[in-house]
């Protein structure tokens, strides 16, 4: 493996870091980490081939990834650096994918969802597609809910369309969660929200008391902040923004929220250029979702944005997001948070292309290490120690 050092902004040492590149080919995009009740730490992403697309699988087994699995392939897909694949590990062994593809014969932005379920013997079948006769309209940016067979996502309202110019801006859209049973059929399809920010990525998390779903929300006044539904007791509440933080837009911004939680303790991160300031903000709740306190700002003050966050040790968090170095390339940072809210220093895992080539970083941590994931070229891939980012308090 070949070795990178990892050079801590704010204190003086130095970090070894491994180069773990995933098994994907040149051109691979669209990174997705998704870590399973056991630990292990699943991966998908896109491998552009000679003739389509094809969307593969792989684990972490503590030393290198697994030989990739091929999901699914095809040519009439719907490849969207914002609106990416994604899967989920349940705690029976099967794990859940999604991608996206074009309505057949359908128009610029005539797309829908397709899902598929691994089974506990390995194999992978196609069982659901959302919105797949729609030439004019969309449903993406799906959120799996951790260890259930359930998934929010955004899709086209129901009735007649209005106000739909052609763009995928201009398309109003409403968030839904979907259940399916043991077999992969669909229990229930309800909707949450019934105006929502068009393509923003989409973000759930499991509390003490249920799930709790995140999302910019399309508030009166082209307001683009950030909300939560919860589902207490097999009911979803009204949705609650967590910041108000005023941020008018005319149009999707195209940078969703990310959210992780350590029981009923839990933390939303995201971005806002509210007022032309351009701020990744970091909100935390003890009561799983019901308040959130006042947001910190863990950006180093030229973000570029595309936060995540995860869970870490002590009740932390990690928080990965894309910071600006120069007008033609950005930085992978890495941030751990108390559960006091207090902010550890910054480091910068790598240099990425700015824009769109560099996707949205993912991260994840097995016991003893931390996983970073974006595209530089191709899918790349850091393998950093869990115990630089573990202090024996808080």
């Amino acid at each position: 493996m070949m070795l990178r050092l990892l050079v801590c902004l704010t204190f003086a040492y130095v970090l070894i870091a491994a180069s773990a590149d995933p098994p994907a080919l040149p051109q691979s995009g669209m990174p997705y980490l998704a870590r399973g009740a056991d630990g292990t730490v699943h991966l998908s992403w896109i491998d552009y081939l000679p003739e389509g697309h094809a969307l593969r699988y792989s684990r972490w087994d503590g030393k290198s990834w697994t030989k990739p699995e091929t999901i699914s392939s095809g040519v009439n897909w719907f490849v969207n650096w914002a609106d990416f694949p994604s899967v989920s590990a349940l705690p029976d062994g099967t794990v859940w994918a999604h991608w996206l593809a074009r309505a057949g014969g359908g128009g610029t932005y005539g797309y829908g969802i397709r899902l598929a379920r691994r089974d506990a013997q390995g194999q992978w079948r196609e069982i659901h597609g959302i919105n797949l006769d729609d030439k004019e309209d969309y449903a993406g940016f799906l959120s799996f809910a951790p260890g259930t067979a359930g998934a929010f996502y955004l899709a086209p309202p129901p009735g007649p369309r209005q106000g739909t110019g052609g763009h995928e801006h201009e398309q109003r859209k409403t968030a839904r969660y979907i259940e399916f049973g043991s077999n992969g059929s669909v229990t229930s399809d309800i909707e949450l929200d019934r105006d929502v920010c068009s393509c923003c990525q989409t973000a759930v998390a499991q509390t003490d008391e249920g799930l709790i779903a995140a999302y910019r929300d399309h508030l009166p006044g082209e307001i683009r902040d950030i909300s939560v539904i919860r589902s207490i007791g097999g009911t979803w509440t009204s949705p609650k923004t967590v910041s108000a933080d005023g941020w008018k837009i005319a149009g999707c911004p195209t940078e969703g929220p990310s959210i992780a939680s350590h029981g009923a303790a839990l933390a939303i991160a995201w971005l806002t250029r509210a007022n032309d300031k351009a701020r990744i903000l970091l909100s935390m709740s003890a009561n799983s979702g019901e308040d959130f306190g006042s947001p910190i700002r863990i950006d180093g003050g030229n973000p570029h944005g595309r936060p995540a966050v995860i869970p870490f040790q002590q009740g932390s968090y990690l928080a990965v997001w894309l910071e600006k170095k120069d007008g033609q390339t950005v930085e992978i940072r890495l941030r751990k948070v108390g559960r006091n809210g207090s902010l550890g220093p910054a480091a910068t895992v790598a240099s990425a292309p700015g824009g769109r080539a560099a996707g949205l970083p993912k991260i994840a941590a097995t016991n003893d290490k931390i996983i970073v994931v974006w595209r530089d070229g191709r899918v790349r891939a850091e393998v950093l120690p869990a115990a630089a980012w573990t202090s024996p308090a808080e």
